[in-house]
């Protein structure tokens, strides 16, 4: 048990020591705005694209597109987003914060935060089934939280489907895989100095984008609305990856399958959403805290269920 124990805080901590270091230099201005936000430009438009592309294209393509898996996590986002919005539009009554409540309960940190801890957990395994969250799931992560946001009757609000379409296209992690899966199926070799230089950059992906997401997470106090930014969290950190990890154990998934579904549903709220809210005009209280809150909780309830997955046996 105590092996088990080491190997879960092994996956999960180095990623928060790296959020917490990255919180500590914002704060002590070692770093400042313009480098988080530059950082993050390069993370999410260079160094993870490559990333992607890197494993993509070293890997066989008839293991990675695996179509039972892939329904399986597209099915279960899409159950996830109406059930969270349909019981929201019941119990909530302000309606003006349904939109910042359900993405939050719904649209993980997958990138920035799944995508290193699958490596951790799983390696180029895991990284290869990372890329078919990013490829499938992704994209309805961008729609449906443009679909609950513009329902807000207050945001103002209305994107028509050819600008999602476009949106989705023109993302940096689709086109890295799309080149990545091309390039395999044909068998084209990147010459070296191509090659060394992807691998550089790629390696670059994972600390630089934990360490600006822990710059970027601001906590702005108590207030009325509190609750609800505490209950989205709960419902993204601990009732969907039961969820996930549960439904998939039925469909007869096992093994580091079972831990993809664990990150997709258990990782924390992307910051991406508090942009998009604000953006959307809807609760940007909610979206801020949210991030705060599920983030801090993720780094308990990880590590709880990594372990407890690994106990069980369910985790090799």
């Amino acid at each position: 048990m105590l092996y088990d124990l080491i190997f879960s805080l092994n996956a999960v901590m180095p990623l928060f020591l790296l959020i917490a270091l990255g919180y500590t230099l914002k704060k002590r201005e070692f770093i400042s705005g313009g480098f988080v936000n530059g950082g993050n430009k390069f993370v999410f438009y260079i160094a993870m694209p490559v990333n992607l592309f890197r494993n993509v294209y070293t890997s066989d393509i008839g293991d990675l597109l695996d179509f039972r898996f892939i329904a399986f996590i597209v099915g279960a986002t899409l159950v996830a987003f109406f059930a969270i919005w349909g019981i929201s539009a019941i119990f909530i009554k302000d309606k003006s914060i349904i939109g910042a409540f359900v993405q939050g309960s719904f649209r993980s940190n997958f990138v920035l935060l799944g995508i290193p801890l699958l490596t951790n957990l799983a390696g180029e395994a895991g990284l290869n089934r990372a890329a078919l969250v990013v490829t499938f799931v992704l994209p309805l992560f961008n729609i449906f939280s443009i679909l609950v946001l513009t329902a807000n009757p207050d945001s103002g609000k209305k994107i028509g489907p050819l600008t999602i379409a476009f949106a989705v296209i023109k993302n940096p992690f689709i086109i890295g895989i799309a080149i990545g899966i091309l390039m395999s199926a044909i068998g084209l070799q990147l010459p070296i100095m191509l090659n060394r230089s992807t691998m550089y950059l790629a390696g670059m992906a994972t600390p630089l984008a934990v360490i600006c997401m822990g710059a970027g997470i601001s906590f702005r106090g108590f207030d009325k609305k509190f609750k609800f930014a505490l209950a989205s969290s709960i419902i993204k950190v601990v009732v969907l990856p039961i969820l996930f990890v549960g439904a998939g154990y039925v469909f007869g998934f096992r093994g580091y399958d079972l831990a993809v579904l664990l990150v997709l549903g258990g990782a924390p709220a992307a910051i991406v959403t508090y942009n998009m809210v604000v953006q959307m005009g809807g609760d940007e209280y909610i979206a801020s805290q949210l991030v705060v809150i599920s983030t801090l909780m993720s780094a308990v309830t990880l590590t709880l269920f990594i372990y407890t997955m690994r106990i069980i046996g369910l985790l090799g």
